[in-house]
């Protein structure tokens, strides 16, 4: 799946004739992280999928799932289903992250996720993208740096936050910590 939304960048990207460095100024990314994403030896956060989805004018589902396969009026995803819940590798902001919903559903205004924290990544910094999350978590402890001000939730907390704002998710303690995101993107 890494590899996947790499190559769908690269193409998004190379259909409309733009270089790395174009896209990498556009979405704020150097060119040598750009060329790590597309080549699938990094995975991106959510944030950067936002990001470079705005720049090359696809939806956040467009970039992670492709194109569309279901119907937008109902999309129920079965447990074990061909194509739901793929797991992304560590990202460089300290977690990793299944898709929760069929892939190519067009017309989702929402992207729901299942994150695990690793409690050992420390070095990641606030991002902020467009639209705005709701977060709750399901197991361990989290840090939450929204805006300057920090704060931790702990299972069964929730927070709504805006995603224009510098935001980092952390996990706390000696296990991993799991949080269910649900982000909305105006696109």
């Amino acid at each position: 799946m890494r590899k996947d939304i790499g190559e769908r960048i690269r193409r998004m990207r190379e259909t409309q004739e733009l270089t790395r460095d174009e896209v990498s100024r556009l979405a704020g990314l150097g060119a040598d992280r750009l060329a790590a994403l597309e080549e699938g030896r990094e995975v991106p956060s959510i944030g950067v999928v936002i990001k470079l989805s705005r720049v090359l004018g696809s939806k956040l589902g467009g970039l992670l799932h492709g194109g569309a396969v279901a119907s937008e009026a109902l999309t129920v995803c079965r447990a074990g289903e061909v194509g739901v819940g793929y797991d992304q590798g560590d990202t460089d902001q300290g977690y990793t992250y299944r898709s929760l919903t069929r892939p190519g559903t067009p017309g989702h205004g929402m992207e729901p996720f299942l994150l695990t924290f690793d409690p050992r990544a420390n070095d990641a910094r606030p991002l902020a993208h467009d639209g705005q999350e709701f977060v709750y978590v399901l197991e361990g402890e989290i840090e939450l740096f929204h805006d300057g001000q920090r704060h931790t939730l702990r299972q069964g907390d929730s927070a709504y936050l805006d995603a224009t704002r510098p935001h980092l998710f952390r996990g706390l303690g000696e296990r991993p910590s799991r949080m269910l995101a649900v982000v909305w993107s105006a696109g």
